[in-house]
């Protein structure tokens, strides 16, 4: 029963793949989840009592202030930023965990820049922000996602709640990511002898995937 899933591997990575994310997509959907973070059992349906549960307002903004600040993001800050956390995929390497972030216990970062962006988009947050001399304009919105550096995949998170206002820059940031993919992949694939000589940035990106 495993030998389909191997041949498809060996002879048609690329394809195999794309399949078997259809076929997830179409019977498996992935149900939306929503980040439970406040330390207010008011505002948590998954309070537990004597349990220390989610971030006080305090605490996310001396979170967020501990990324923004030593990155000399403290004004002037566009309409959406990006943050992306980092990891590998692998089939069959031990060594997996070497590839993905050592900043998150050798895990993969998209967690992380998820739960960052959810902090920096709270209203009491910016307030304290600016208490801490980084003024975040009102109109500025955080998205958190994962980039697989093995694939150069890019997986936003949260979407469904980017305001209206800003679904222009939005689409702009995804073009601007799609051609540093190929382009980071045209790289990359200088050293793999199984890529083809010439090989231009799309072409390089599909290879590499």
């Amino acid at each position: 029963e495993r030998c389909g899933p191997l041949i498809g591997h060996l002879l048609a990575p690329r394809r195999y793949a794309m399949l078997r994310d259809w076929l997830n997509k179409a019977f498996l959907p992935v149900p939306r989840t929503e980040l439970r973070f406040m330390s207010n059992a008011a505002e948590s349906q998954d309070a537990v009592e004597g349990l220390l549960m989610g971030f006080a307002a305090g605490e996310k903004a001396v979170s967020v202030a501990s990324v923004l600040g030593p990155a000399g993001l403290t004004r002037g800050f566009a309409r959406l930023v990006l943050l992306l956390g980092h990891g590998s995929t692998s089939l069959n390497n031990p060594h997996e965990s070497a590839h993905d972030c050592g900043a998150c216990g050798g895990r993969r970062g998209g967690p992380n820049a998820r739960l960052f962006a959810a902090m920096a988009n709270r209203s009491e947050v910016r307030l304290l922000l600016r208490e801490r001399g980084i003024d975040v304009p009102d109109d500025t919105w955080f998205i958190g996602g994962y980039h697989d550096t093995c694939s150069d995949d890019i997986v936003l998170f949260d979407l469904d709640t980017v305001p209206a206002t800003h679904h222009g820059d939005l689409e702009s940031i995804r073009k601007s990511l799609d051609q540093a993919r190929a382009d980071d992949a045209h790289e990359r694939a200088r050293r793999f002898e199984s890529c083809p000589s010439g090989a231009d940035p799309a072409e390089a990106l599909r290879h590499v995937e």
